[in-house]
């Protein structure tokens, strides 16, 4: 039995940083996968996406997957919250503006921050995307924006077709939800952050092992600006004093953001979040059965 693995990069707007360094970081995620041999898929922010435009082309021949990741990723777009009308207007601007951009049809899906509802899987389903990959099904840690779902907590652990009043529900839409692996923690890089990459080769194998049991995929969430060197850390690790501005503690901001007080759990440097990374994919490459793929590529294996 084949064992899926989807590694999936969420391609920000990032606009404290300088153009340049945006674009090396999402040519070096794209070069990591290259040189493992792996088809990834890109979820990107359609409004800062033009600064890509001359690196479509590279992403599409090294089989790579470009995915919608909403239309700005600012304060105000949350799919939990947000108006059907302004999810409605959203979502069709990014999936147009992309599409013109990329030139391809847009068939996957995550929403910024991992948040979603009923509505943004109806909507999804009525553009025509095959997938979305935003719950997380069994993740409890502290380390999201979303600090503690409850939804995620109840959510189906394989891929189901979600429920139109319900994103963490099987229902009858025929959009797939394909959720992010967890076993507790998330199976994302910002975890590989705080504990390191022997974890999070444990926690591979066990979702390893689940997949063989269950056939469901595993699938791995990072950012490729994680690779850029650009906080001002002391030594102790990211600068203590910066994370508790006022600003980081209204209601608006931990509601969008999380508390930003996680960021203090975030041991490890840019440079050696990049080794750990070559290490993971080569690790889980070196399974047996196992096969990298885009989100597209697994939907229309399992239909």
């Amino acid at each position: 039995m084949t064992i899926p693995i989807l590694i999936t990069w969420d391609v920000d707007p990032d606009l404290w940083l300088p153009l340049e360094r945006r674009r090396w970081a999402l040519q070096t995620a794209m070069q990591l996968c290259h040189e493992q041999q792996i088809r990834a898929t890109f979820y990107v922010t359609a409004q800062a996406s033009a600064i890509y435009r001359h690196d479509w082309a590279t992403l599409q021949a090294q089989g790579h997957e470009v995915g919608c990741h909403g239309w700005t990723h600012g304060v105000e777009e949350n799919y939990d919250n947000m108006s059907a009308a302004q999810q409605a207007l959203y979502l069709h601007m990014a999936t147009e503006y992309l599409e013109t951009m990329s030139g391809v049809k847009l068939q996957a899906f995550r929403s910024p921050r991992v948040k979603t509802s009923g509505t943004t899987q109806r909507l999804l389903s009525e553009l025509g995307y095959l997938s979305d990959s935003t719950v997380c099904s069994q993740r409890m840690d502290l380390i999201s924006s979303n600090l503690v779902n409850t939804g995620w907590l109840t959510a189906p652990r394989l891929p189901y077709h979600p429920h139109p009043n319900n994103a963490y529900k099987k229902g009858n839409l025929p959009l797939w939800q394909i959720p992010v692996s967890a076993a507790g923690l998330p199976f994302i890089s910002s975890t590989m952050q705080v504990v390191g990459l022997k974890p999070m080769q444990t926690m591979f194998s066990l979702l390893y092992e689940e997949a063989k049991r269950t056939g469901k995929p595993i699938v791995y969430l990072a950012h490729p600006v994680e690779f850029v060197p650009s906080l001002k850390k002391n030594k102790q690790g990211v600068n203590w004093r910066a994370q508790l501005k006022p600003q980081f503690f209204t209601p608006t901001y931990i509601r969008a953001h999380g508390l930003r007080l996680r960021m203090l759990l975030y041991r490890t440097a840019p440079s050696d979040l990049l080794g750990y990374t070559q290490q993971l994919f080569s690790y889980m490459a070196s399974f047996p059965d196992v096969e990298f793929m885009t989100m597209t590529e697994y939907v229309r294996k399992l239909a």
